[in-house]
């Protein structure tokens, strides 16, 4: 009677197995590191080209991508300028190489996906996860499209407005994604 407890769920988990049925869903992290140090101001815009595809977690859970759970971009942002700066972060969803904020504000595929910090004259701040996840807003499901499409896309840190010049060091694009099959 004992083995008879065990057997039949043996042989329904056997079966399921052997179908195909099973339903395994969970999250991954998928960590992008971004060029450090980079400049940046009005004059001398910067880009980051973002290939998902060569880091390993990522190509090895992309065809069972199901959504974005979190994302931040982390690391040390510091006003090297003269101005207080908004801080702002823009994609454009294929790579791009534009050389003026005003290119990429004009971009029609361009999407304001984070921001904006406000950083005082020589201020450094070092942005954490919780921090960084509440200035995505709106730009979680631009960045979830192409997560969920090829992977590759232009990400653009810019000042909102005037003359600035500040730095993002050992920056990194983190995105928690849920997967299921």
């Amino acid at each position: 009677m004992r083995n008879l407890r065990w057997t039949i769920p043996t042989l329904v988990l056997a079966a399921l197995l052997a179908a195909g049925c099973i339903l395994l869903s969970g999250q991954f992290i998928v960590s992008y590191n971004l060029p450090t140090p980079l400049t940046i101001s009005q004059t001398a815009v910067s880009h980051m080209d973002v290939d998902l595809n060569t880091v390993g977690t990522y190509k090895e859970h992309k065809s069972d991508l199901k959504g974005l759970s979190d994302v931040a971009i982390l690391g040390e942002f510091a006003n090297s300028g003269s101005a207080v700066v908004d801080v702002e972060v823009w994609m454009t969803p294929v790579l791009t190489d534009h050389a003026t904020a005003a290119d990429v504000g004009t971009d029609p595929t361009a999407v304001k996906v984070w921001g904006p910090l406000r950083l005082a004259v020589d201020e450094s701040k070092k942005i954490g996860w919780d921090q960084s996840a509440g200035l995505f807003l709106k730009g979680k499901a631009a960045l979830l499209a192409q997560i969920k499409g090829d992977g590759i896309f232009t990400l653009y840190a810019l000042g909102a407005s005037g003359s600035y010049s500040f730095r993002l060091h050992n920056g990194v694009l983190v995105a928690v994604i849920d997967a299921g099959k």
